[in-house]
């Protein structure tokens, strides 16, 4: 039988062949070979009989003891008696699960790209549920902290060139309306624009105050230079138009500012033909000049836009009547006349502050009573007749009505005088 195992068995050259312990029919029997052993399949061979290792089973072979090897079950004996282990596996393998995108990661990437205060706190309700729950964005969450501090830089540079304003600025183009500025000496003096100016605080002593600024040029920028005759005429003009816009009402100003401009000259007029306009006075400033829209509230404002018209004809009739002629002074009545018209009806529709009321009350009373006296007059032929209602303008409406008025307003009462 182990001689049939042996003829059957396949030679494996790579493994070396196990040594040959049977017996072979022609060896002699030892010496005890005579005592009867038992018989049978099941007889359990003698220890000289064991092999030192039993070679693998073939596939479709007897396995030891004569029984056929069931099929498919060498190769697995193998690779176990080997110890290599196989390099597949029968069943497929699962990719590793990943977590799902953390919502709070994408606000912070969000709010970092749009400059939001709130990045830093989303940002850790975002690591910590990303570490409690194995979910991704955790790049997301650094790159919106990182566009949240390229924001922060940003801003911190803003403010640096901020808290330098005041420093030296290269010209007048660093300037905006309404600020004051300092010059080097005579540089108010000069029709042409200083080469360095230093914006300061208004409540300061500084030498100008910026009106406005408008280009020099008349229709386009391809004029050619007009010279400087024509370019101070025509920033006078346009400069006491920004004038009257700027301080709407006159009294606020001091008796010695005056209204100031600077050209640009013929070289400047190539690149940026800018005249500006500002306020000065010989002994310098020390508090803001303006009185607009920005300063004034629009109780005030009301009424210095109703009574600036008529203050200014008024003050013009008086000034020029006993040099006009006859129809130049009728004209001038006329025209008084529509304008103080027209001031009664503005008045009379604003709505007014209580405590304003009883001052503003009495005004449109004296004003309404002397209507009838302006229109008489627009048909006067008399020149003497013509010349007493101009007298008469300028004491009506009375001046202490009007001054009671603008202290009910916290307006100017005098020249000069701060609004309160």
């Amino acid at each position: 039988m182990t001689s049939e195992r042996s003829e059957t068995q396949p030679a494996d050259e790579s493994r070396p062949e196990p040594p040959d312990t049977s017996v072979g029919a022609d060896d002699a029997a030892p010496a005890d070979a005579a005592t009867p052993s038992p018989t049978g399949a099941d007889a359990p061979p003698s220890p000289a009989a064991v092999p030192a290792a039993q070679p693998p089973t073939p596939v479709g072979g007897e396995a030891p003891g004569g029984d056929p090897a069931p099929a498919g079950t060498g190769d697995a004996e193998v690779g176990r008696a080997s110890g290599a282990v196989p390099d597949w596996e029968p069943w497929p393998q699962r990719p590793a699960a990943r977590g799902r995108l953390n919502r709070l990661a994408v606000v912070t990437l969000v709010l970092g790209l749009l400059g939001g205060v709130l990045a830093p706190v989303t940002a850790g309700f975002a690591l910590r549920r990303i570490r409690r729950d194995g979910e991704r964005g955790r790049g997301l969450v650094i790159a919106g902290l990182v566009l949240l501090g390229g924001w922060v830089l940003a801003g911190l540079v803003a403010l640096g060139v901020t808290m330098t304003g005041s420093d030296p600025d290269p010209g007048l183009r660093g300037l905006r309306v309404g600020d004051c500025f300092r010059v080097p000496s005579g540089a108010t003096a000069s029709r042409t624009a200083p080469e360095e100016v230093t914006r300061v605080a208004c409540d300061t002593p500084h030498h100008a105050e910026y009106v406005d600024d408008f280009p020099a040029y008349e229709r386009s920028a391809d004029e050619r230079y007009p010279g400087a005759a024509v370019l101070s005429q025509r920033a006078e003009t346009l400069c006491r138009q920004r004038q009257r816009s700027y301080v709407v009402d006159p009294l606020g100003l001091p008796a010695e500012v005056r209204l100031s401009w600077y050209l640009p000259t013929r070289v400047d007029w190539s690149t940026d033909p800018t005249i500006t306009c500002y306020l000065t006075a010989p002994g310098g400033l020390s508090r803001s000049l303006r009185m607009d829209t920005t300063v004034l509230d629009p109780a005030q404002l009301g009424y210095l836009l109703a009574s600036r018209d008529w203050t200014e004809v008024r003050a013009a009739l008086v000034a020029s009547a006993p040099t006009s002629t006859p129809a130049g002074l009728r004209d001038a009545v006329r025209r008084a006349e529509t304008i103080h018209t027209d001031m009664w009806f503005r008045l009379r529709r604003e709505t007014w502050p209580e405590a304003v009321r009883p001052a503003m009350e009495r005004l449109l009373t004296e004003m309404e009573q002397d209507e009838p006296t302006w229109r008489d007059a627009d048909g006067e032929p008399d020149r003497g007749r013509l010349l007493q209602v101009v007298a008469q303008a300028g004491q009506h409406p009375d001046p202490a009505t009007e001054l009671a008025v603008r202290q009910a307003l916290g307006l100017p009462t005098a020249q000069g005088e701060p609004m309160r």
